[in-house]
């Protein structure tokens, strides 16, 4: 049947997996006929219609939290009286639109509303978990709230993005286990291919190239130890940064005192045609995680048929095969990751087998049409649960 489907999604701007992923989720399902609208945390209190940045119909409304920064006191004060009015308004809008499945993505404690919302309509609710929402620097929190225990426990499915983290998922809330599956994360490769296949201005400057926020689970530093002896023999070759984070500064002195910082620039935030460029202009691309829940960036740079050294953690080696699609390293051992990258600039013909091979790993695994339709199964699948 042709459902009408809701995606809840706190942001509604920035570049990442999780946008990526409902952007992408939301144009197949419409490509099908089903009904798709969008719902971001805003300002107003009163229920506010709008189109997304990214071009959807969607909506707005303040969904308060108690003890909410920057001003918890207020927040508590007010969340008594604003609460009932939030929610009247968030079940008059599920009831108007007919609403069969309301998906969270990265679900943050403000949207316990549609786990209570969920008790009350018939809808289902399903839970995308991304990663960092369960699991912040890759680890366990100390204490999850309530309310997020809530929306786990009142979910009809939950859905993590590799195998990996479902059993990761299962050891900390292992009463979910009837109801969590894994669906790998998925790419439209037309969004990767250059206009009229034109390469970047400056293609023959040589880079490799990482993509990932300037935090501590996402290995920055080791990449810059590794690098070092590479950049240091071949002036020609510079490390190319995308991504911001709290240790942007941190490692920015690192690279300058292991003597690196000529060749080595740290670009910040870059919009989604630009990554474009710099994936396919790129030499190599390399991810050095301690921890990732998929690694949607990998499939990304394989797609601009591009050879990858990525940490042999999380969803990754459900991506990659070692030696095959490309070359994993042990996490926080800079040693092999320099062995990995110099192996691929000394050898042309490992890296194109590589990139190939990648390539037709992604085509075949790792487009969106494959993951919209585990997605669009798993919504039909709940309406034959009573």
């Amino acid at each position: 049947m042709k459902m009408q489907l809701l995606l809840v999604v706190p942001w509604d701007e920035g570049r990442g997996g999780v946008v990526n992923v409902a952007e992408n989720l939301a144009k197949y399902l419409h490509t099908l006929g089903h009904g798709v609208l969008f719902f971001h945390p805003g300002q107003t209190v009163v229920l506010k219609r709008r189109t997304t940045k990214r071009g959807f119909p969607g909506v707005q409304l303040r969904i308060g939290f108690p003890f909410a920064q920057p001003r918890p006191i207020v927040s508590a004060l007010a969340f008594p009286v604003l609460f009932p009015i939030m929610l009247i308004q968030l079940i008059w809008f599920l009831r108007r639109h007919n609403i069969h499945v309301v998906n969270l993505h990265f679900p943050i404690d403000n949207f316990f509303y549609f786990a209570i919302c969920r008790h009350l309509l018939s809808i289902r609710l399903v839970t995308s978990v991304h990663g960092s929402d369960a699991f912040p620097n890759g680890k366990p929190r100390e204490r999850y709230s309530r309310a997020f225990r809530y929306m786990i426990r009142s979910s009809d499915l939950i859905v993590l993005p590799s195998d990996t983290y479902r059993k990761k998922f299962l050891d900390v809330f292992p009463c979910a286990r009837h109801k969590t599956v894994f669906i790998h994360n998925g790419i439209n490769p037309i969004d990767f291919v250059l206009p009229d296949n034109k390469q970047r201005i400056g293609e023959r400057n040589r880079y490799i190239l990482c993509i990932a926020a300037m935090t501590e689970w996402k290995g920055i530093d080791v990449l810059l130890n590794a690098s070092k002896p590479l950049l240091m023999g071949d002036p020609s070759l510079t490390l190319v940064l995308v991504g911001e984070g709290p240790l942007r500064t941190e490692l920015e002195q690192l690279a300058s005192t292991i003597g690196i910082c000529k060749q080595t620039r740290f670009l910040g935030s870059k919009e989604p045609s630009e990554i474009a460029k710099l994936l396919n202009g790129c030499e190599i691309f390399v991810l050095p995680s301690r921890a990732e829940s998929f690694g949607i960036v990998v499939i990304e740079a394989l797609a601009c048929r591009k050879p990858v050294v990525a940490t042999a953690v999380g969803g990754i080696p459900e991506i990659i095969e070692d030696k095959k699609t490309g070359i994993l390293v042990e996490p926080d051992d800079a040693a092999a990751l320099a062995d990995a990258l110099r192996s691929l600039l000394t050898n042309s013909c490992l890296k194109t087998t590589l990139a190939e091979n990648g390539y037709r790993r992604v085509m075949e695994r790792f487009c969106f049409d494959r993951t919209g339709a585990a997605y669009e199964n798993a919504y039909a699948s709940l309406w034959n649960v009573q």
